[in-house]
């Protein structure tokens, strides 16, 4: 071996030496500094709290644009407008939005539910199709 790569081998060995001691040395000055000092705590006297009063903001109110429905439920379909509006009479009563609408063939359609979204449309009437009592119900689309 080369009496430098040695030399070089020492000096590296007593430096990692002379850092673990020194790391040590430190870590005893900090343990004892430990041991000595006490640590007082001040109790804190509670503050009274104080609410403040609200400040009124002005409340903007988002413009909702109403889509117009487009999509209607009917139940039946009459020739006679007096029969079409006995029947939106009885479905007012049973708690329905009833609407009469004219056809192009001369026929009154009265619907009981109305949707702007044709999803939901399409939901309901597969739901309500699916009782005995409004099987026939059919999905009136508004052009």
């Amino acid at each position: 071996m080369d009496m430098s790569k040695f030399s070089k081998i020492i000096f590296l060995s007593l430096l990692i030496i002379s850092v673990g001691f020194s790391a040590c040395k430190n870590n005893t000055k900090t343990q004892e500094k430990a041991k000595t000092t006490k640590i007082v705590k001040k109790k804190k006297s509670p503050k009274p709290i104080v609410k403040k009063a609200p400040v009124a903001k002005k409340q903007i109110k988002p413009e909702v644009k109403k889509i117009p429905d487009k999509y209607f439920l009917i139940v039946a379909s009459f020739q006679k407008h007096s029969n079409a509006v006995r029947m939106q009479e009885q479905l007012n009563k049973n708690g329905y939005n009833s609407q009469i609408h004219n056809a192009a063939n001369g026929f009154y359609r009265v619907s009981y539910k109305s949707f702007s979204d044709r999803k939901l449309a399409f939901q309901e009437l597969k739901t309500v199709r699916s009782t005995e009592e409004h099987h026939d119900t059919w999905l009136y689309i508004k052009r």
